[in-house]
């Protein structure tokens, strides 16, 4: 009979889905990795299938690679993917499978940090909770409901990433690499529900897009037709609750539009298209304005004037600043904890202060590497 593997050796033997994941947040096929390891690419696909055993010389190659510390190759943390019904997107349709999958990597590997970060962390008890939206049928009172449990003030939303911290969740603002995403979802085992926006996106569509990814979390386990839709209803009524918009929406002209704007927090677009849902104006009305909209160009870009402040997320520099002005970590300890490299640690997570950028890229690889 076989000896059970040691806690030991559990740590260090080498994880194929590691490997999958560090190439995939690089941006490599397993083609560009294979060429740049001098491999073949059947051995780098049996390597990460488990079929063979990635050699120690082969484990630091990659980790030269694709600048890892070998020791990221052996973590065990379970990577979860678009099948398991847990990551939920805002995205248009022409985005490339390969870069989805980096995003996806990337959001695993975060993922991976925080649950490094938060084992020092005692969270106090979350509000956000799932809903039954068989029971409650309806996405406009669930999100009614979601804003009572958090104790939202009538009218708008001040921060809707503070409302997300406040009640427990984590907002990451992220560099994507890409303007097609502009945000994803994540509600992991034995954590607060995740939120990952896009960093380049402007202050409306951050706010929408994470009225929105709130929505998934609360109404939606797995996916089902008709489940984009629901979240924006969703996130139509969490913004612009219809009791408290309804008598803004009397009269409507883009001049209106624009002062609605700067107090709603949303845009001029989603403020046109709430007015129509909730037939405060007339399909011929939403016709006249919507085509004055294209016609100034508002369909595309609505003026910069009206522009809507980022709102700033915390969630990553308390703790950090936990760990290194409570628990004394030095940059060094953090970049351990994380499996990090130092040098990615300190652009990743001490490049700003209130946010993180995922700067490594594909072209900082083939200029830093060879």
């Amino acid at each position: 009979m076989p000896r059970e593997k040691t806690k030991q050796e559990e740590k260090t033997r080498v994880n194929p889905e590691m490997i999958t994941l560090a190439r995939e947040s690089r941006g490599y096929t397993q083609n560009e990795l294979a060429k740049r390891l001098r491999v073949t690419q059947g051995l780098l696909s049996k390597v990460e299938s488990g079929l063979k055993p990635a050699t120690p010389e082969l484990i630091g190659k990659l980790a030269e690679a694709l600048d890892y510390p070998e020791r990221f190759f052996t973590l065990q943390d379970r990577v979860y993917g678009l099948g398991l019904g847990t990551l939920y997107h805002r995205k248009r349709q022409s985005l490339s499978s390969t870069t989805l999958a980096k995003v996806h990597s990337q959001i695993n590997i975060i993922r991976i940090h925080l649950s490094r970060l938060l084992a020092a962390v005692e969270l106090p008890a979350s509000k956000i909770e799932r809903i039954d939206l068989d029971e409650v049928k309806s996405p406009d009172q669930i999100a009614r409901i979601v804003r009572a449990r958090w104790m939202l003030k009538l009218g708008p939303v001040q921060s809707v990433t503070k409302s997300i911290e406040e009640a427990g969740g984590i907002v990451i603002r992220c560099d994507f690499g890409t303007p097609l995403i502009d945000a994803i979802s994540q509600w992991p085992p034995d954590m607060p529900p995740l939120f990952f926006v896009n960093k380049d996106i402007p202050g409306d569509r951050l706010r929408y897009s994470l009225a929105h990814e709130i929505g998934h979390i609360v109404m939606h386990e797995e996916y089902g037709d008709g489940m984009e839709n629901e979240a924006d209803r969703f996130a139509a009524e969490f913004l612009m609750p219809a009791s408290d918009i309804a008598p803004f929406l009397g009269t409507i002209s883009l001049p209106q539009l624009a002062t609605l704007k700067s107090y709603w927090k949303v845009s001029m677009a989603a403020l046109l298209k709430r007015a129509s849902d909730l037939e405060k104006i007339n399909q011929g009305q939403a016709r006249y304005l919507w085509m004055r909209m294209s016609q100034a160009g508002y369909r595309k870009k609505e003026p910069p004037e009206l522009d809507i402040p980022v709102e700033e997320s915390t969630s990553i520099r308390d703790l950090l600043g936990l760990h290194r002005n409570r628990l004394g970590y030095s940059v060094a300890e953090l970049s351990d904890l994380l499996v990090l490299n130092e040098h990615e640690f300190r652009a990743n997570y001490l490049g700003q202060t209130t946010q993180m950028r995922v700067v490594p890229i594909r072209e900082y690889l083939r200029a830093n590497v060879n």
